[in-house]
């Protein structure tokens, strides 16, 4: 009863002018949130249960381009934190899909490889990456995919920028 009591506030709160389409409410954060969360969602469907899943698609990806980079390197090119790459790290190597060796310039440092099934379901996952982009661009014309991200890539350098001159 007291939460049908607080959603009837939270619906009188609301301007009754306010008759948008429900996507037109969200703010920019939220639906490039969204957008995120169902590439993501279509991406895994197509690798499978056991595939790459999204979150360690961008790494599996710098390791197809450049196999024996370091946590380090890794961190910076995919610009997640230090912990959060290496619980990734640690699930990815449980899962058979990367070893760590040590570094031959650097005996302190070790350095990530995919493994032959990491390659694999690496290569995969770019492939199935190409076809959720597909999807996702369905019936905008290669000049508006262009223009959409340049956009989404000017968003992002803006973005940077603002973090790092507020830090």
């Amino acid at each position: 009863m007291a939460a049908k009591g607080k959603h009837q506030a939270q619906e009188m709160a609301a301007p009754e002018s306010f008759e948008v389409a429900p996507l037109h409410r969200m703010t920019l954060g939220y639906l490039i949130s969204l957008l995120a969360r169902l590439l993501a969602q279509s991406l895994k469907v197509r690798n499978g249960p056991d595939g790459i899943l999204p979150g360690q698609y961008p790494i599996a990806v710098e390791l197809l381009a450049q196999d024996g980079m370091s946590q380090r390197d890794l961190c910076e090119v995919v610009r997640i934190e230090q912990a959060t790459m290496a619980n990734t790290l640690k699930r990815m190597e449980r899962d058979g899909l990367i070893t760590r060796r040590q570094s031959a310039e650097d005996g302190r440092l070790a350095t990530i490889h995919l493994t032959e099934a990491g390659v694999r379901l690496a290569r995969d996952a770019v492939r199935n990456a190409a076809e959720v982009n597909s999807v996702a661009l369905e019936g905008l014309d290669p000049a508006a995919q262009k223009a959409l991200r340049d956009m989404l890539i000017d968003l992002t350098e803006r973005l940077e920028a603002d973090i790092q001159q507020r830090d």
